[in-house]
């Protein structure tokens, strides 16, 4: 098959969910299909040309075609303010504004008179309105999460009034957008069950499937289990609200009861862009260590004791839990943070949704090897049986194939 796959962003380096699992997806299809890519680029993503030809250069070994074009709405803070407010008059979400540029529009009306798709690949519905360019080329709309969903639990973690009302405006119009389109693909690829289940409350009659999150088993592997270290990990990109807000509300609220009982513990916390509230965690306590952007963080994986996923905002299923378990870690979650995945507590997994219930959970591993070994082992098969990328990529092409 011939496939115009649209991305919101770059999908390269992959070392943040979405960045990872398009990354992974486009690989994986293109072993069978000729990939045509067009997406945009954030510069604080990529900053320098270099960056965004080192992306060209990598995914023209899975593509026949790369076209990325800058992000229309990078601007100085008070264009973007002015931007937020004009808004508030808009039938249409923030997101989906961001994602409109009239450069792509016209290389999506080019590549369509001058190549014969069999389907066209549209990710997230933040840009959606593309598919009214496609003609009658079968569409797929690709779901990172249920974005209304997401935004809603956003909101009501968020104290400034101000913006707890604009987020839940957001909200709306996004879900307003998501009725407007679901039922306009051929498919909806959907991460988890749950997301589904959510998006059939708007539009039972759409066609749904799961094409779920995955992990390198190859790249990720089990180490040492290290009996005597009293380290938690996290690795997610800190831009990203959920990953920021779970580790401020651990920092505050976990990690020092973990500490009434492990006065030696360390928290290595990794990702980009860490919030000023989080650095100053940092700064209070010399065991929260903050590392920023880390180019391999399977060296801090391995001498790490648990992996911890404080999640109270998401939706969609966590790429790097997934990681986690490839890597044989202990994971302690809550169950919004592995919503969505095929896990069982106790199992290969443990849940605490309490400042209280999530540091009882750590404690429980850090006291208990055999528990912890436990759920390295299960962990560890689960991704090796369900969550391979090679599995996703042949799942996701049987879909191509069904809706053609």
């Amino acid at each position: 098959m011939k496939i115009l796959f649209i991305s919101f962003f770059v999908p390269y380096p992959p070392v943040a969910g979405h960045l990872q699992r398009n990354y992974n997806l486009i690989r994986e299809i293109s072993r069978d299909n000729e990939i045509y890519l067009v997406t945009f680029n954030q510069k604080v993503l990529l900053p320098t040309k270099k960056q965004v030809d080192d992306g060209i250069k990598e995914l023209k070994k899975y593509c026949e075609y790369v076209r990325i074009f800058d992000m229309p709405c990078q601007m100085s803070p008070l264009k973007w303010y002015a931007y937020l407010f004009f808004n508030l008059f808009s039938a249409t979400p923030l997101t989906a504004w961001k994602f409109y540029s009239k450069e792509l529009i016209e290389e999506i009306k080019k590549l369509i008179v001058s190549h014969d798709f069999d389907l066209v690949h549209i990710d997230t519905v933040d840009i959606a309105r593309y598919s009214e360019l496609t003609g009658d080329i079968p569409t797929a709309l690709n779901h990172q999460n249920v974005e209304s969903i997401l935004t809603r639990r956003r909101a009501a973690n968020v104290k400034n009034p101000l913006a707890k009302f604009y987020i839940f405006l957001q909200s709306y119009k996004l879900r307003r957008y998501e009725k407007l389109y679901l039922g306009k693909f051929d498919v909806n690829l959907c991460v988890s069950q749950i997301d589904i289940e959510n998006f059939k409350k708007m539009v039972p009659d759409a066609r749904y499937e799961i094409v779920a999150n995955g992990t390198d088993i190859q790249y990720f592997s089990p180490g040492d289990d290290n009996d005597v270290s009293q380290r938690l990990i996290f690795a997610g990109g800190m831009s990203w609200y959920p990953n920021a807000d779970a580790m401020e509300y651990c920092a505050g609220e976990i990690f020092p009861i973990v500490k009434r009982e492990f006065p030696d513990a360390f928290m290595d916390i990794i990702g980009s862009h860490p919030p000023a509230g989080l650095k100053s965690y940092s700064q209070k306590d010399s065991h929260i260590i903050v590392h920023g952007f880390v180019d391999d963080i399977r060296a801090y994986m391995a001498r790490a004791a648990v992996y911890v996923a404080p999640i109270r905002v998401g939706g969609g299923t966590r790429l790097k839990i997934l990681d986690a378990l490839a890597c044989g870690k202990a994971v302690v979650s809550t169950s919004i943070g592995c919503e969505g995945l095929d896990v069982t507590p106790e199992e290969n997994i443990l849940i605490g949704d309490t400042p209280e219930e999530f540091a009882g959970q750590v404690i429980r591993l850090l006291r208990d090897s055999d528990l912890r070994k436990k759920l390295q082992r299960n962990g560890r098969k689960l991704v090796e049986n369900k969550y391979a990328w090679e599995i996703i990529g042949a799942q996701l092409n049987r879909i191509y194939r069904s809706i053609l």
